[in-house]
């Protein structure tokens, strides 16, 4: 069985970097790490941001054109995001039609009239669904007796679907959708959904009537949870990649003006610069960490997405080689 997202990272750092950590706050320490290697470069003379330094050529030709090539990605996020919301009336019937039937099933097992229309709260159901009725079904094969072969243990199968169903079950607590996504990361769901189905194939003619009900519905509970992942995946994602988009306008229109401005403080090979000498590194500090701003705040938020779509890649019992974030 594959371990939960927080145990195969267990570094607090790391999963703060990657996935946890509010991104803004990810990028400003990537901001204030830029700043502070231009600082060591500019001490150790490896960079030099006197008189005569070819600074604004790198700024004006290089940095400026980057900027503007960074905001064009801006739109085009936009333009991704967008396009997932139009459709015909038609297709967005069927669309409503598919949801509709999908929490009708759900309602049907969990035995209420209406599921919730929050999310974490649906999943809640989902999971305190499951584990009654994986409960449901070791009672029955205990009561009626049934043989089971030498690998196969009905309780060690529920107590392992209610252990996973109680982690997901405390997404009824959490109002990040992100920190709902941790608990859904991972390829357990294929693993029980692998384990049910085996069940189903080996006792299915064993078993009583109640028993069979209690594993059909545990079956599509796990199916249920394996879409809503997928669900939860695609909101997170659209969320992050809108507010990517505002967050690189609003760091790459000061980035771009701070650009072009400082490049104005170098007018010419044999004229001093427009600001004190002395205080040229300090200020080329501060403009480092203005102008690569949009860099951090992008690289901050494509660590989480791409984070979060290698753990969750797979929405059937086909799941890939085991990756885990460092790599190996």
């Amino acid at each position: 069985m594959s371990k939960p997202w927080a145990e195969d990272v267990p570094n607090p750092v790391t999963r703060w970097l990657f996935i946890t950590g509010n991104r803004l706050g990810v990028a400003a320490v990537l901001a204030l790490t830029f700043a502070a290697l231009a600082a060591l470069l500019i001490r150790l003379g490896l960079v030099y941001v006197g008189p005569g330094s070819n600074l604004s050529t790198a700024l004006s030709s290089g940095l400026l054109s980057g900027l503007l090539t960074l905001l064009t990605v801006a739109l085009s996020i936009n333009q991704l995001i967008l396009s997932r919301l139009f459709g015909s009336a038609g297709n967005l019937s069927d669309e409503l039609e598919g949801t509709l039937d999908y929490r009708h099933t759900v309602e049907d097992i969990a035995g209420v009239d209406v599921s919730p229309n929050d999310p974490s709260a649906f999943l809640g159901l989902l999971a305190d669904s499951l584990k009654r009725r994986v409960g449901d079904f070791r009672r029955e094969v205990e009561r009626s007796a049934v043989t089971l072969d030498a690998g196969d243990d009905a309780e060690k199968y529920a107590a392992e679907v209610a252990d996973y169903a109680a982690d997901l079950a405390t997404a009824d607590d959490i109002a990040d959708p992100f920190k709902v996504l941790l608990l859904t990361l991972g390829t357990d769901y294929a693993d029980h959904l692998d384990t049910t189905r085996a069940f189903r194939s080996r006792y299915g003619e064993d078993l009583t009537e109640t028993a069979d009900d209690a594993l059909d519905d545990a079956l599509e509970l796990l199916k249920a949870i394996a879409t809503m992942r997928q669900f939860f995946k695609t909101l997170t994602l659209q969320q992050e990649l809108a507010r990517l988009s505002r967050s690189l306008i609003y760091t790459g229109v000061p980035a771009v003006l701070a650009t072009y401005f400082f490049s104005q403080v170098y007018t010419g090979s044999n004229v001093p610069p427009a600001i004190d000498p002395a205080a040229l590194p300090a200020v080329s500090v501060v403009a480092t960490a203005v102008i690569l701003s949009p860099l951090a705040v992008l690289v901050a938020s494509l660590l989480r997405v791409a984070t979060v779509s290698l753990y969750t890649v797979s929405i059937g019992t086909f799941v890939p080689p085991e990756t885990t974030i460092e790599g190996d």
